[in-house]
């Protein structure tokens, strides 16, 4: 059985770099906002009041992991699943995620 997730993000694209949706915790972190579906990244983009410059997609496994290893080296230690307004469903620690996906590559 294969636990992982193809998540959504909600991206633009800003000159020459792409920038995905973040979300903020209470104590002021910063973290990549995932979802599980086009919808529910849709509904986010509406709610945070992200314009429509700003798309949704699914990356497929390596662009994904490329994305969160450069998102890790910019200091955003976090990844938010299904995030709103308020609460996300799980936050996930990036770090952990790459060291694992790593760690399955050399098996």
């Amino acid at each position: 059985m294969n636990d992982e997730i193809q998540p959504f993000v909600v991206y633009r694209i800003d000159g020459d770099q792409l920038e995905c949706a973040l979300w903020q915790l209470k104590d002021g972190q910063k973290a990549i906002a995932l979802f599980l579906s086009a919808d529910s990244a849709t509904t986010y983009r509406t709610v945070a009041s992200l314009g429509p410059e700003w798309k949704v997609f699914s990356p497929a496994r390596e662009p994904l992991l490329e994305l969160l290893r450069c998102a890790y080296q910019l200091g955003i230690k976090l990844a938010a699943l299904e995030p709103d307004l308020q609460q996300a469903k799980r936050l996930f620690d990036i770090g952990e995620i790459l060291k694992i996906t790593s760690q399955i590559g050399d098996a």
